[in-house]
């Protein structure tokens, strides 16, 4: 399945970002470069995916698209974080942004 690299590359990113907030967990305020942490490692697991197996993803023609395909989606492991605090309720309840006025 041409699927597996993207997944892949999100679920390395997503265990790259929980692993940084375990090792800063008293440190709130380095949180907030976790997005572009798991974006740069999605580009990087892209580019050594491409050099081992280019069908993984998608059939890339070259490393530049394998490595906008790897930067989407370590990106995308940020929104999977917050759609697995939405789900378990682990997210700040008094968020008003997330709040809908229906």
């Amino acid at each position: 399945m041409n699927s597996v690299g993207v997944i892949l590359i999100i679920l390395i990113a997503y265990l790259i970002a929980e692993i940084y907030k375990f090792i800063f967990k008293n440190k709130q305020e380095y949180y907030k470069l976790i997005p572009i942490i798991v974006t740069i490692v999605g580009g990087i697991v892209s580019i050594i995916i491409y050099f081992t197996d280019k069908t993984i993803l998608f059939n890339v023609t070259n490393i530049y698209e394998a490595l906008l395909m790897g930067l989407i989606s370590g990106a995308s492991a940020t929104g999977t974080n917050q759609i697995i605090k939405k789900i378990f309720n682990k997210g700040d309840s008094h968020d008003s942004s997330s709040q809908s006025d229906l």
